[in-house]
């Protein structure tokens, strides 16, 4: 008898039994997304095809919970090591810890939101229309050489 533990069981023979994760291997997942495992080779070492593996994450939420813990596990401690190297003197360090956990941002300028106003005339003729045009004209301005009359 092996001395490892099963990480998959199958309801059944070949690949196409349905198939629940163990105990061991909900902490194998936790265990290797925590050392950054891509999910592929998660899978690959369960014994099973990442499409599998996803349906899992799906319908299964331990699953995805054991993914997360682990997921969380390797955020923290990347974090604790930029912390460390920020408190060290690391510059970089510094502004990318400012940046992604202050939401510290680096020489924006306030979004300038102009406010427009639109005011359509009422219904009016084309003749009127066309007088309420004439009318407006900006002090100062020389008349358009395309729009002069004659």
């Amino acid at each position: 008898m092996s001395s490892t533990k099963a990480l998959i069981t199958r309801a059944g023979r070949g690949k196409t039994a349905p198939v629940t994760i163990t105990p061991a291997g909900l902490a194998a997942i936790e265990a290797m997304a925590a050392e950054g495992q891509d999910q592929r080779t998660i899978a690959k070492h369960l014994g099973i095809n990442h499409q599998t593996f996803n349906n899992l994450r799906k319908t299964r939420p331990e699953v995805e919970l054991a993914l997360e813990r682990g997921h969380a596990a390797l955020g923290d401690e990347l974090t604790h090591h930029l912390l460390n190297a920020a408190r060290n003197g690391n510059i970089v360090a510094m502004i990318y810890l400012t940046k992604a956990r202050l939401g510290w941002r680096e020489g924006d300028a306030p979004e300038a939101r102009p406010n427009i106003t639109i005011n359509l005339p009422d219904s009016q003729t084309p003749e009127a229309y066309l007088r309420a045009i004439r009318v407006i004209e900006e002090p100062g301005r020389l008349p358009d050489p395309e729009s002069a009359d004659g």
